[in-house]
């Protein structure tokens, strides 16, 4: 199934959302095996710790084979990462929140059967049996989806590809969605033009790159800006393995978490993005330890991450690997 939807985006180039239409036909039409939740938009994908009516909100397709005749149902689960130790160890394994038959589906603009994800701060907090006393800003919650299909097949996370995984792609179908406990920031904090230097070069030398390959001996002037959720900021690069010629620069987001500069899950290198040819693409993640900054002060902050997230090094050889920058405003 994995090497099928390689195989989709390699054929001609890369699928671009602007021609969807296309690329779903493609989907429905050639693909014999498999399933994916789409992600379409995302609302918001934080939570304030002060106001427990602060909401998850996202829109998602099903696709398979069968333009969603095969779904049964979606399981949703909830799961509660404790990142502050000093009020407690709180352990909150996956915990069904809702179970979302074909039937509630709607059928949207694509054709295929769509729906919204809502969730507020509370009805997670209730779900997951905690109190407020015991959630705490750098704490996570992780929405995790499990795709039931007619013929008895599931899909999650645990048996996607990096190019299904990765979100910004056409799939875009993490099965995962990780909501980061946060204070927010002014919508213009953390925001502005950068100059972007590497202080620890990924595996394959400096992680972002010019439109020629080439790395930035003194590090290159970015624009970063808010992203779909409060404290979300995006900026566009080339990675060092993209296909040049043929690609524009990608987007990379992360969250400010208070002194923490978090950088989002599932994020493609480029849809070639591999040392051996037809790999899976290498993914690039947070880092255990996330980046530094001052919640009060903009002016400079780092972010850190690994590339080989999840062990999808684009057959590289080596694993997971990490790569620092420091952003500092101009």
């Amino acid at each position: 199934m994995k090497n099928k939807y390689l195989l989709l985006l390699f054929m001609g180039g890369l699928l671009s959302c602007s021609n969807d239409e296309k690329a779903i036909e493609v989907v429905t039409e050639e693909v014999e095996r498999g399933a994916v939740i789409r992600t379409l938009a995302i609302h918001n994908m934080d939570f304030d710790i002060n106001d427990l009516q602060s909401t998850f909100s996202i829109d998602v397709e099903e696709m398979d084979i069968e333009d969603g005749g095969l779904l049964e149902e979606v399981e949703v689960f909830v799961q509660f990462k404790d990142n502050t130790p000093d009020n407690g160890n709180t352990i909150v394994s996956n915990t069904l929140i809702e179970i979302i038959p074909a039937s509630v589906w709607i059928t949207g603009s694509n054709g295929l059967p769509k729906t919204s994800l809502i969730y507020t701060y509370e009805e997670l907090l209730t779900a997951s049996g905690l109190t407020v006393a015991e959630v705490a800003v750098k704490d996570q919650f992780l929405v995790n989806l499990n795709l039931k299909l007619t013929d008895g097949r599931v899909f999650n996370a645990s048996n996607a590809s990096s190019i299904i995984l990765a979100f910004n792609t056409f799939f875009s179908s993490p099965f995962c969605y990780t909501i980061n406990m946060i204070a927010p920031i002014p919508e213009d904090f953390f925001t502005g033009m950068y100059l972007m230097e590497s202080t620890l070069d990924g595996p394959n030398g400096q992680t972002f790159v010019n439109e020629f390959g080439q790395p930035f001996p003194n590090g290159t002037i970015v624009e970063v800006i808010k992203g779909h959720s409060t404290n979300t900021r995006e900026f566009r690069a080339y990675h060092n393995l993209h296909h040049i010629g043929l690609e524009a620069p990608r987007r990379w987001e992360f969250t400010v978490v208070d002194n923490r500069i978090v950088m989002g899950k599932n994020q493609l290198s480029s849809p070639e993005g591999w040392c051996t040819r037809n790999a899976a693409p290498t993914l690039l993640g947070p880092d255990v330890v996330p980046g530094i900054a001052d919640p009060n002060d903009d002016t400079v902050f780092e972010l850190w991450f690994v590339e080989g997230y999840l062990g999808f090094d684009g057959s590289c050889n080596y694993g997971t690997a990490p790569s620092r920058y420091r952003f500092s405003k101009q």
